[in-house]
């Protein structure tokens, strides 16, 4: 047991760390209003440190027993219908923007490929070229969207907004089974609906396979819990279909078990009944994942430049570093920090500085709540890990998706844990505040990108209609704000943004041949447009 004098010593060195990095990043911030603005990894790792020292000493300030409530009047049709209509509003502006990257090859897939075709392919066929994952549940549903959206970029983006407003409603669900009070539990799934780096999950069509992993993730804890408070067998059966359809979902979700051990903090009377479900859903987990493993021949998904599977990728130094340190500034300042902030951000984000010192003063939350959130997020991040070194653009944030469901509910234990109920809103105010605006900035980049990349390929078009030559495009880049841009999907992005399905025919990517005669295109960053290149 820890003496009185270590803790203190303990907690004095915490804040220590605390202030410094809070002087680190609001000094970066600020000078950032008059000087000229750079991605600043600085500000990421001062980020992780205010955050990391936050959450010890939310820990080490935490009481052993369960906090009290915070009351509330509001019923819970009413906070449910508050957050689905807060998670949809924030998005309206983003509805119409076209499509990315990724959403292009996704289209002509669907576009070409029958229904007996995508399950034969997403189910059965092993796969022998392309990105080798297992996602049948999100392949399908590609196939069925399109066979409603077409290419229509509004009902796309329409539905992932829709589903994200549905899971913004399961954390609050989820919540108030793992027995948070009304309003923290309301408050939980605010914060969901507003993080600031759910814009790319939400935003960018070829994520849906994030959505989808987190509402059967969700759902399959809700039944578990759900489960061990009416005992009926029913929700045993709607916990082993909703763990079946996370994993066939995305990879990631395959962290469930260990996600649903995460509930013992929560409901500590009901430590063998949740242990018990857990292994079953370990057992459906182990057989999606030997089925996994036949269909493609190995693990799969990501590879390294060596060839071998990027989620081996272990490394001593680098993985605690994702887990640890990187992880939490993410979660804290979801910001692409490619373009400022502005003044009207910059004071969002001190104001959150503010309210994380003074939560530190004024919450006393259950310690054992807090930690059960915490390994959560840790549980949902593992699968993760070698994706988690996001840089300050904040390209690749989709994969914080599923972790914010335990930065939601720690939100709302520290929320509760606050005995002063006026000043507790008054600070979730503060937390709500930062990340809309943050959301905004981010939804923002990523509308520009969007539209930038429609124009290059509408210019393109043009330009095949224009000489009958063929095409040979080089340089893309694959991001350009923190936003996946060109990369990938271009020659069908041309194809449908200019109407001219045959623009495959004249058309390539960089390193495909397209024959001596063919002209050659390259990416200005400067002028914003592909340029001719002068053959020497």
């Amino acid at each position: 047991m820890q003496s009185p004098g270590a803790e203190r010593a303990a907690k004095a060195l915490l804040w220590l760390v605390f202030a410094l990095a809070v002087v680190a990043f609001a000094t970066q911030l600020v000078s950032g209003l008059w000087s000229p603005w750079q991605p600043r990894r600085g500000l990421v790792n001062a980020g992780s440190l205010i955050f990391v020292s936050f959450v010890l000493l939310t820990i080490l300030h935490g009481r052993s027993n369960s906090a009290a409530r915070i009351a509330s009047g509001t019923s819970a049709v009413l906070a449910l219908c508050a957050i689905a209509a807060l998670a949809i509003l924030v998005y309206l502006p983003s509805l119409a923007d076209p499509f990315l990257f990724d959403d292009y090859t996704h289209l002509s897939h669907a576009a070409r490929q029958s229904w007996g075709g995508t399950i034969s392919n997403s189910l059965l066929a092993h796969p022998t070229a392309g990105d080798f994952f297992f996602r049948p549940a999100g392949y399908v549903s590609f196939w069925l969207d399109y066979h409603w959206a077409g290419t229509a970029s509004l009902r796309w983006h329409s539905w992932s907004v829709l589903v994200h407003a549905a899971n913004s409603i399961l954390v609050y669900v989820l919540a108030r089974q793992l027995r948070l009070g009304r309003t923290a539990a309301f408050f939980a799934g605010l914060v969901f609906a507003l993080h600031a780096s759910h814009a790319e999950a939400t935003g960018w069509m070829s994520a849906r396979f994030d959505l989808l992993a987190f509402f059967f993730s969700a759902l399959a804890l809700i039944a578990l819990n759900r489960f061990l408070d009416r005992r009926k067998p029913a929700w045993i059966g709607v916990m082993v279909a909703a763990t079946l359809l996370a994993v066939l979902s995305k990879e990631a979700a395959f962290c469930l078990p260990l996600m649903a051990l995460c509930a013992i903090p929560f409901r500590r009377n009901a430590t063998a009944g949740i242990a018990k479900l857990a292994g079953t859903m370990a057992v459906v987990c182990a057989i999606a994942f030997l089925y996994r493993a036949w269909f493609l021949g190995g693990i799969g998904g990501y590879q390294t430049e060596s060839g071998s599977p990027a989620i081996l990728n272990f490394h001593w130094l680098a993985t605690p570093h994702a887990l640890f340190f990187r992880l939490w500034g993410l979660l804290l300042f979801p910001l692409n920090w490619s373009a400022p902030p502005g003044a009207w951000l910059t004071v969002a984000s001190l104001l959150m500085l503010v309210t994380a010192a003074l939560l530190l003063t004024v919450a006393r939350a259950d310690r054992a709540r807090l930690l059960g959130s915490l390994g959560l997020i840790l549980a949902a991040a593992l699968p993760v890990q070698h994706l988690l070194l996001i840089g300050p653009d904040f390209a690749g944030s989709r994969v914080l998706y599923l972790p914010t469901l335990g930065l939601a509910l720690f939100w709302g234990v520290l929320f509760e844990g606050c005995g002063r109920p006026k000043l507790a809103l008054a600070l979730g105010a503060g937390v709500l505040l930062f990340q809309w605006g943050a959301l905004q900035h981010n939804l923002r980049l990523r509308s520009e990108t969007a539209h930038l990349s429609q124009r290059t390929c509408s210019a393109m078009g043009e330009e095949l209609r224009r000489d009958p030559r063929p095409i040979l495009v080089e340089d893309l880049p694959r991001t350009w704000k923190g936003v996946f841009f060109l990369a990938n999907g271009f020659v069908p992005c041309v194809a449908i943004q200019s109407a001219m399905p045959d623009a495959a025919a004249r058309l390539a990517v960089s390193p495909d041949p397209a024959g001596p005669a063919a002209r050659i295109f390259t990416w200005n960053a400067d002028t914003q447009t592909l340029v001719e290149k002068t053959r020497q």
